[in-house]
């Protein structure tokens, strides 16, 4: 159906268009804040107290309106670059005791 050359371009074009919407490739993103123990936290679910450690993290949160009205507009051209999720900065929490995660804001 397409040949190798259209699949090329295809790859390419998604390529500029990830750049130029997002400012980066994610292979040279800024790492993920590294985890930091709170003596004070206590585990939800295992009342463990001083074993949760947390960092900072993006992770992908609900539909952003805009993206949603850009995908209308261009007959979702733009959502193979965007996406319509957006990312929100939240705490992830790990317990060393009872190895739950959980995420919060």
């Amino acid at each position: 159906m397409y040949g190798l050359v259209d699949l090329l371009i295809i790859f390419i074009i998604v390529g500029v268009l990830y750049i130029v919407t997002k400012g980066s490739l994610p292979i040279f993103d800024q790492p993920e804040q590294l985890s930091v123990a709170n003596p004070e936290m206590i585990c939800p679910h295992c009342q463990t107290k001083g074993s949760v450690t947390t960092r900072q993290v993006k992770r992908k949160k609900g539909i952003s309106g805009g993206k949603a009205t850009a995908a209308v507009l261009t007959d979702g051209i733009s959502m193979l670059g965007t996406g319509l999720s957006r990312k929100q900065k939240m705490t992830e929490a790990t317990c060393s005791h009872c190895h739950a995660v959980w995420n919060y804001e």
